[in-house]
C-alpha cells in the first residue's frame, strides 16, 4: 500500500468517527421533529441510472392561475418527471395529461411567462436539449430551443432576465461537460470546459445566441447562474457559480453586453448560489457552496497550478456597493463546513432576518454513502450578524441533497420548504411558525425581474428583496417575496423600485400586496 492509500485510509477512518456522531444526532432530531415545520408525505423519488449526471431539478409554478403553487420536479434517465400539488394533506403527482413530462434525464428548470399571455410557461434543461413548454390553461405544448452545443456538453441550468429592458425574457444557459467525458479536478484544460450560452429573446419565441458579443461565455463548466441587480441601477447583472474555476460576476452594460468583474475568490468547486440582503443595507449579498472539508484537500487538487489558489471553503460575499465584495464567511460562522450543493436564503422563522439552508452529501464520496451529512439550516438572530446551525426546526435531510426549495404549498403565505434529493425522495415541510409576516405576490413576468421591494416596519426595521429566478442549484424558487416581521406587528410602508427607474410607495399596506403585471 503506497503513502497516498495509507493517508486516505487514515483520513477516512477519522471522518467515519466524526460522521457517526453526526448521523446519530441527526437521526434523533428527525425522530423528535421540530417546532417550526411539519413533514408531509410525498409520492415521488428521483432515480439515477448512472448513465447521466445524477442531478434533478425543480421549479415552482402556478399552472392554472388559481393562486396555488405546484412544483415541477425532474426525473432521472428513463423516469417520468413529476408535477406536485398539495392536496389531501400531502403532495400528489398530477403531471399526467399536462404535457410536461419526458423520460430524458431532467436537470434545471425555470418558470416564466415567456410569451406574455398571462399563463406561466416552463423551460427545462434535459440531457438531450433545452425544452420550452407553452402553457394554455394548464396544458402545455412542447417545443425545442435551438442550442449550439458541443457533442459532449449538456445544458444544466436556466436563468431568466430582461437584460435589455424590451419586455421579454432572455435566457442564460449554464452548460456542463457530459458525464461520459467528465473528469474531476480539471482546472486548466480548456477542452474539458464548456461555454455557457446567452440567448436574446427576439419577441416571437425565437432566440439569438449573443454569447460572444455579450462576453458571457464563462471559463468553466457551470452548475448555477443567477441574474441579480448588484449595484441597484435597475439592470440585472450576472453571477456564475462554476466548477473548478473562480466565481465570475458580469456587470450589465445596458447595451446587451457585460463586463467581467475580478472576484479573486480562488479556484473552487462552486455549485449552489444563494442571493439575499443578509445585512439589511439595501443590496444583495451572495453565498456559494463548495466541496468544504468533507474530502481531504490533497484529493481535490487535480491539475491546479502552484500559482493558483485552491479554495474549498464555502463563500459568503458581502456586497459593499460598486461591485466591491468582502469575504465574510468566517465572520458569519459558516467556515469549515462539509460538502454542499444548492443553497437559499429565506426567513424561515419569520423573525425579520434571512436564514441560510444548504443541501449536502456527495454520491461519489464513499464516506457519504455510509454516513450522511445532515443538510444545514442556519438561523440568523437579530443583532448578532452570524448564522447558527440549528436542528430544532426539524429540517435535517440525511439524503443526497441537491437543493432546498422555498414555496408556499398550502397557500397560507408562509414559506414552506422542500428538499430536492439526488437518487432519493422529495421531502416536504409545512411552515408552522407563528410570527407575523408580510407577503408580496409576484406575477412571473420578465418585465418584473429585477424589481426591488423595500419594507419599513412599525418598529423601524427594514430590508430589501429583489424579484429574481433560479437560485439554489438547478432550481427556481417561489416568485413571491415573504418578509418576516419578528417583533414588529405590521408594515408601515412599502417602496417598490422597478427596473425602469420608476417607484411606488404604499403606506399601511396590510398583510400582503400583489405587484401589478408589467
Amino acid at each position: 500500500m503506497n503513502l497516498i492509500q495509507t493517508n486516505t485510509k487514515l483520513l477516512l477512518s477519522i471522518l467515519f468517527i466524526g460522521l457517526v456522531s453526526n448521523a446519530c444526532t441527526t437521526a434523533s432530531v428527525a425522530k423528535g421533529g421540530g417546532s417550526g415545520f411539519v413533514e408531509i408525505d410525498t409520492n415521488y423519488q428521483h432515480q439515477w441510472d448512472k448513465s447521466v449526471h445524477p442531478f434533478s431539478g425543480a421549479a415552482v409554478i402556478d399552472i392554472n392561475n388559481d393562486g396555488n403553487m405546484e412544483v415541477f420536479v425532474g426525473g432521472g434517465n428513463g423516469q417520468e418527471d413529476a408535477l406536485l400539488r398539495y392536496q389531501n394533506a400531502r403532495l400528489e403527482n398530477i403531471i399526467e395529461g399536462t404535457g410536461l413530462s419526458s423520460t430524458s434525464a431532467t436537470y434545471g428548470s425555470v418558470s416564466i411567462d415567456i410569451d406574455n399571455d398571462n399563463d406561466v410557461d416552463l423551460i427545462v434543461a434535459r440531457d438531450n436539449g433545452l425544452y420550452l413548454y407553452l402553457n394554455k390553461d394548464g396544458h402545455f405544448t412542447q417545443r425545442m430551443i435551438n442550442l449550439s452545443l458541443a457533442a459532449d456538453a449538456v445544458p444544466f441550468h436556466i436563468a431568466v432576465s430582461d437584460i435589455d429592458h424590451d419586455g421579454d425574457g432572455d435566457l442564460y444557459i449554464s452548460v456542463f461537460v457530459s458525464l461520459s467525458s467528465f473528469r474531476s479536478g480539471v482546472f486548466n484544460e480548456p477542452a474539458h470546459a464548456k461555454k455557457n450560452i446567452m440567448l436574446l429573446n427576439n419577441g416571437d419565441l425565437t432566440f439569438t445566441d449573443i454569447t460572444s458579443s455579450s462576453n458571457t461565455a464563462g471559463k468553466q463548466n457551470t452548475f448555477t447562474s443567477v441574474f441579480c441587480d448588484l449595484d441597484n441601477d435597475g439592470w440585472q447583472d450576472l453571477i456564475v457559480a462554476q466548477n473548478t474555476g473562480e466565481v465570475e460576476i458580469f456587470r450589465n452594460n445596458r447595451d446587451r453586453s457585460f463586463t467581467a468583474i475580478t472576484t479573486n475568490t480562488g479556484f473552487g468547486f462552486w455549485m449552489g448560489l444563494a442571493v439575499g440582503d443578509i445585512d439589511k443595507d439595501g443590496d444583495q449579498d451572495l453565498f456559494f457552496s463548495n466541496a468544504g472539508d468533507s474530502i481531504p484537500a490533497f484529493l481535490t487538487k487535480g491539475d491546479i497550478r502552484e500559482d493558483q489558489t485552491l479554495n474549498l471553503d464555502w463563500l459568503l460575499l458581502r456586497n459593499d456597493g460598486n461591485f466591491q465584495f468582502t469575504n465574510v464567511t468566517a465572520d458569519y460562522g459558516i467556515s469549515g463546513e462539509g460538502f454542499a450543493w444548492g443553497a437559499i436564503f429565506e426567513d424561515l422563522d419569520l423573525d425579520g432576518y434571512l436564514d441560510l439552508t444548504v443541501a449536502q452529501n456527495y454520491l461519489k464520496w464513499p464516506v457519504h454513502k455510509l454516513f450522511k451529512l445532515s443538510g444545514r439550516t442556519y438561523l440568523q438572530t437579530a443583532g448578532e450578524g452570524v448564522f447558527k446551525h440549528v436542528k430544532q426546526l426539524g429540517l435535517e435531510n440525511p439524503y443526497y441533497g441537491q437543493s432546498p426549495l422555498s414555496v408556499d404549498l398550502d397557500n397560507d403565505n408562509r414559506p414552506d420548504l422542500l428538499w430536492i434529493n439526488m437518487d432519493g425522495p422529495v421531502r416536504a415541510f409545512l411552515n408552522r411558525s407563528v410570527a407575523e409576516f408580510f407577503t408580496v405576490k409576484v406575477p412571473e413576468q420578465a418585465g418584473l425581474l429585477g424589481t426591488r421591494v423595500h419594507i419599513i416596519t412599525s418598529s423601524g426595521q427594514s430590508y430589501t428583496k429583489e424579484v429574481l429566478t433560479s437560485t439554489g442549484m438547478l432550481t427556481d424558487q417561489s416568485p413571491d417575496l415573504v418578509f418576516g416581521l419578528g417583533q414588529s406587528k405590521e408594515v408601515k410602508q412599502v417602496v417598490i423600485m422597478r427596473p425602469d427607474g420608476s417607484s411606488q410607495t404604499i403606506d399601511s399596506p396590510g398583510r400582503s400586496i400583489t405587484l401589478p403585471h408589467k
